[in-house]
């Protein structure tokens, strides 16, 4: 396996180095304009003229009016519309790679022709700032060439350009494409999109940051505004962002602030998709933050899929683990109507060495015909198997299909998925929360696959780590504070491992509070794959998906799918064997003070613990008050039914919705009920004696428990000031003030004698 690996990152390593020459042009971004003329350009002249005649570093000024022109820029000038209106039949402005350190701003360009280019940058650190572009195939477009002479592949890359404040809109393909190395894209608003040709993809703005040289990467695209994307044919992307790390190293990778909104492909449709690549460099600390998507549909086509955003976090050669922050991201309102077609709110997959985190994010509003997850998480640490991702503090809510999953994360490696809040996920087929940690110790582990082996050997060979002694199935899932509510049919939590803790959640109204299943269902219900397919058809689709599958007949790929059939078998069967074991589910609020039911925890694999699980209790401070004062009433769930308290772990417990306290005298904020959330597995409300008696306090979730407040009146003129009447004779408080008087006089004379 570890040799495998090392072969893969040599070859791609040979690859790029065996690229000839890498040719750039210019990347000095301190270059400043040489002096020259300022010519300006009057309605009725030609700009092509002036561009002609100026002298490198020139200013032209396009005074107000309407041009007819394709220019071509053949070297670095300013070139600067006062409000210009520029039209155009294919290119507005082509910026040839002669042309470095030119700018164009203030234009107002229409393009006619539906394959054109509003603006084609070709040259390094160019600015295109404040313009207007409208109509044509790309918005404005910014790529390296790669070209082919001698023998040679030569790459020219485009170094440093600025593309800020630009408005785009009514293109066929993209608004904005650029492909360079430090790219920075930012405040531009890009509209009406719409890609009807076959097999065409929308995008709203496409960067790819690509840094072929040893200087350090910076991509910056932040604070556009996109909307309306549509593809009628293939897929849609609202923002598409990508950073490529391979001779030299990402320093700064910044996407906040961006918004994307109206989206719509037939067969895939991402609200946004940010990819990060790096090749033998140690990635920065990614901050993947302050984002905003919404609206975002597969309109009625079938078998499509939608993502609201899509971070992707992969390294190859690199010992270091880096740290990917995703957090801050609003996604509401996607919607996957058509038969068969699958919504996902956030996805974050990590593959190499780093650790994700997925923390304060809102997802809420998803409808889906056939599944939804809110937030996927995928991490495979190929090099330790000791990956991280955590999941926590985000809410996820309203989540509409016959099969959803509120947190869904596979790892090689470990998992914490705490303080999250879910609620309005209706269904059978919901499971709030479910985890798959898989790190695998190997111990002396050595394989060798002989050439030329048949199918059966390799199987064979493999089916051999499952043997092994050494080879261990461990990671550790942690699944802390967690807030879920059903509607009294779904599952709380799902898992196969044996290191599973399940602590000081609240999950209310379930019909299944924990299943431990068995490894097979749990792997493909992760990959949307039917749990209950045979292990003859399994085999059959794992065949059929492989490249080159086209070029067998059927009963060929049935024969293959017989053989792999088998050992597919041992596999899961090994893999249950390996995580056969006891989850810690003790702890939790459930609902109920008596005991849970024993069918609410299933288990095919192990031994589900519950017990002691949490209680709640209600307690008022102070328990006597006079007319007109409060008392605290405070509910938790801090004791477990064994009478262990555990109000130091309060910071571990659950917050939000919600508990109600009720009362038949007196009232919170003049109410006879209040609902209030929880706060780390406590909540507090506040009871008012405005009328005097014996008050019964309830505290409600799903179970209640009482405490009482004595409300003590004053005399009758007092109670006639407050507009409370008093009963002459056979008040309660009366006569119990002279029980009590009574008792301690009769408790003094016997102290006399």
């Amino acid at each position: 396996m570890k040799k495998n690996k090392i072969l893969f990152v040599f070859l791609l390593i040979l690859f790029f180095i065996s690229l000839n020459s890498v040719c750039a042009t210019d990347n000095n971004n301190d270059t400043i304009l040489a002096e020259g003329s300022q010519i300006t350009v009057s309605p009725g002249d030609s700009i092509q003229s002036a561009i002609d005649s100026a002298s490198e570093g020139s200013t032209i000024i396009v005074e107000e009016g309407d041009y007819s022109e394709d220019l071509v820029v053949s070297k670095g000038l300013s070139i600067i519309g006062q409000n210009a209106n520029l039209n155009s039949n294919n290119a507005a402005f082509t910026i040839l790679s002669t042309a470095n350190n030119t700018s164009i701003s203030g234009f107002n360009i229409v393009v006619s022709n539906s394959s054109g280019t509003g603006i084609s940058v070709n040259a390094s650190n160019c600015k295109i700032t404040d313009n207007t572009l409208s109509g044509g195939n790309i918005g404005i477009l910014a790529a390296s060439t790669i070209s082919n002479s001698s023998g040679q592949l030569n790459i020219s890359v485009i170094n440093y350009i600025e593309v800020m404040n630009n408005r785009i809109s009514n293109m066929n393909e993209a608004g904005i494409s650029i492909m360079a190395f430090n790219p920075t894209v930012s405040g531009n608003n890009v509209t009406n999109i719409k890609n009807k040709r076959e097999n065409g993809t929308a995008s709203g703005i496409l960067v790819n940051g690509t840094g072929l040289n040893s200087d350090d990467l910076n991509v910056i695209v932040t604070d556009n505004h996109v909307s309306n994307i549509e593809s009628e044919n293939a897929s849609a992307y609202g923002i598409d962002i990508r950073g490529a790390a391979i001779f030299d190293s990402l320093k700064d990778f910044d996407v906040s602030g961006n918004v994307a909104e109206n989206v719509m492909g037939a067969v895939e449709a991402y609200g946004m998709n940010i990819d990060v690549f790096a090749l033998d460099s140690t990635l920065p600390t990614l901050d993947i933050s302050n984002l905003n998507i919404s609206k975002v549909s597969t309109g009625n086509y079938e078998n499509a899929s939608l993502t609201g955003i899509r971070v992707s976090v992969v390294t190859i050669g690199q010992n270091e683990s880096s740290d990917a922050y995703i957090h801050d991201i609003n996604v509401n309102d996607l919607k996957a109507s058509g038969p068969n077609s699958a919504a996902t709110g956030i996805l974050a997959s990590e593959v190499g060495c780093a650790h994700i985190y997925v923390l304060n994010n809102n997802v809420s509003d998803v409808e889906a015909s056939s599944s939804i997850i809110g937030i996927s998480g995928e991490c495979i640490d190929y090099n330790t198997f000791e990956g991280y991702i955590e999941v926590s503090h985000n809410n996820i809510t309203d989540l509409n299909s016959p099969k959803t999953k509120g947190i869904n994360v596979v790892s090689l490696g470990n998992i914490a998925i705490n303080k999250n809040l879910m609620y309005n996920l209706p269904g059978e087929g919901t499971t709030f929360i479910t985890g798959l940690p898989l790190s695998v110790n190997i111990d002396e582990f050595n394989i060798t696959i002989p050439q030329n082996s048949t199918v059966e050997e390799i199987f064979k060979i493999i089916e051999s780590i499952f043997n092994n002694t050494n080879f261990t199935i461990n990671g550790n899932l942690s699944v802390f504070g967690n807030n879920v509510k059903g509607t009294g049919v779904e599952t709380g939590f799902a898992t196969v491992m044996q290191s599973t803790t399940i602590h000081y959640n609240r999950a209310v109204n379930l019909k299944n509070n924990v299943i431990k299943d068995s490894t097979k269902r749990f792997l493909l219900e992760s990959y949307g794959i039917d749990p209950d397919i045979s292990t003859e058809e399994l085999a059959y689709l794992l065949v059929k998906s492989q490249p080159g599958s086209e070029n067998y007949t059927e009963e060929e790929l049935r024969n293959m799918s017989a053989e792999i059939a088998p050992f597919l078998d041992k596999m899961f069967s090994n893999l249950d064997r390996l995580t056969s074991g006891d989850v810690d589910a003790r702890f939790n609020w459930w609902g109920t003070n008596s005991r849970p039911l024993d069918s609410a925890f299933k288990n095919t694999n192990g031994t589900i613990i519950y017990d002691p699980w949490l209680i709640l209790r209600v307690n008022s401070n102070p328990s006597i008050i006079n007319y007109g004062e409060y008392s605290k009433i405070t509910a938790d769930v801090y004791m477990d039914s064994l009478g262990f308290d555990h109000s130091p772990d309060a910071n571990l417990y659950f917050s939000g919705p919600k508990i109600t306290f009720s009362t038949d005298k007196g009232s919170f904020n003049g109410e006879k009920s209040v609902t209030v959330n929880w706060i780390n597995g406590q909540a507090i409300a506040y009871l008012y004696g405005d009328e005097y008696g014996l008050a019964t306090v309830s505290a409600f979730d799903y179970d209640t428990a009482y405490t009482t407040v004595l409300i003590l009146g004053g005399d009758s003129e007092d109670n006639s000031d407050n507009g409370i009447s008093m009963k002459a004779t056979g008040n309660p408080i009366i006569m119990l003030l002279c029980v009590l008087t009574l008792l301690l006089g009769y408790a003094g004379l016997y102290k006399r004698r």
